[in-house]
């Protein structure tokens, strides 16, 4: 009895998956190239995201505050802090695909540049990597806010998951992007990382 309905739940959990699998893969946007990348792209706010994850600021806000105050101001910035990664894990997303389709687009060259390839391939594994810290991160958020746990939640501690540095990562995520994006003219790597 217990095993079947162990069985049952792990098939439906599989199915579940698997379905929104297949709903991302047709929801893709089709060939992202280079002129399909900033227009996409979500305001970051990096530096402020560095400040949610500052632990001084958020010891001397506990510290000044009272506990009802602090819940309060924390609870604001665990939702801040959420939209932020949601931008940002966007961001990552967009990059991928551009960078998945210069690599494609090098294969299939007469004159393919090991240079250019050797950024897309960069820049595809610096945005999975964001996206993995992003996926667990924004799961622990939503834990917060569900379980309303603002009072013993501390943003600081974001800053690291599972080996992975938010703001290192991110950073890697923008260097990436502004290499690969030389390669398209001065221009339109100003453009790219001003939108990042």
């Amino acid at each position: 009895m217990i095993f079947d309905l162990i069985t049952i739940v792990v098939v439906a959990a599989m199915l579940l998956f698997a379905g929104f699998t297949v709903l991302q893969f047709l929801g893709r946007f089709p060939r992202r190239t280079s002129d399909d990348v900033t227009p996409y792209l979500r305001p970051a706010e990096f530096e402020e995201l560095e400040a949610l994850l500052d632990p001084g600021q958020e010891v001397s806000f506990r510290l000044r505050l009272s506990p009802r105050e602090f819940r309060s101001w924390q609870r604001k910035r665990i939702h801040l802090m959420r939209e932020y990664l949601l931008r940002m894990s966007h961001n990552s997303l967009v990059l991928i695909e551009w960078g998945n389709m210069e690599l494609i687009a090098q294969e299939n060259s007469v004159s393919p540049s090991q240079e250019v390839r050797d950024l897309a391939q960069e820049l595809v594994q610096a945005g999975t990597e964001f996206r993995l810290y992003s996926f667990l991160a924004l799961a622990k958020l939503k834990l917060w806010i569900l379980f309303r746990l603002d009072l013993s939640a501390s943003l600081p501690t974001l800053r690291k998951l599972f080996g992975i540095d938010s703001l290192d990562s991110y950073r890697r995520l923008k260097s990436a992007a502004g290499a690969l994006g030389m390669s398209h003219g001065h221009d339109y790597n100003q453009v790219l990382l001003s939108r990042l």
